[in-house]
């Protein structure tokens, strides 16, 4: 059973994760599936979850690709080792939330598309152009990773509950 802890009880979300190495490959995708079905239980109903959140300080992250907030057939995948190659010029700001920093939700500035690459559960290596939500998606887990939380980068003081 994956366990998430909050930003001010593990010390991990707040360190830059470690590449998961070739030789790690296969151990890290397992995990990736464990966080699906975690994410996906309908008692959960998440659409992302990064390894520092459940103590691994590895850069694994799994992602919904949502079209947009009401998109039932969104398809959610494991990316190891993600990184930006590209982002846009054009941002917006959205409210965001965090299963670390429970209850509390903030507006945040993200780059409006990216273009990524990461290694899939089939070891394969995968580039994607994604815009919107699936754009804040990843770049909110990939800030998991570079020990950045969301509340880092507030874009209104003023804090409101869930």
């Amino acid at each position: 059973m994956l366990k998430i802890q909050t930003w001010t009880k593990n010390e991990i979300l707040r360190k830059v994760s470690e590449a998961v190495k070739t030789q790690e490959l296969d151990k890290y995708i397992k995990l990736g599936k464990e966080m699906i079905k975690y994410i996906k239980n309908p008692n959960n109903r998440w659409v992302w979850l990064a390894a520092p959140q459940i103590w691994e300080n590895k850069r694994l992250i799994i992602v919904s690709l949502l079209r947009d907030r009401e998109d039932e057939n969104y398809q959610t995948v494991l990316m190891i080792n993600p990184e930006i190659l590209e982002k846009s010029q054009e941002t917006d700001i959205e409210t965001e939330w965090c299963l670390s920093v429970p209850w509390k939700r903030w507006e945040v500035q993200r780059y409006k598309s990216i273009k990524l690459n990461y290694i899939d559960e089939n070891k394969k290596q995968k580039t994607l152009i994604l815009n919107w939500i699936s754009a804040r998606i990843i770049q909110h887990e990939i800030d998991h990773l570079d020990w950045v939380l969301f509340v880092d980068k507030i874009n209104n003081k003023k804090a409101k509950f869930i």
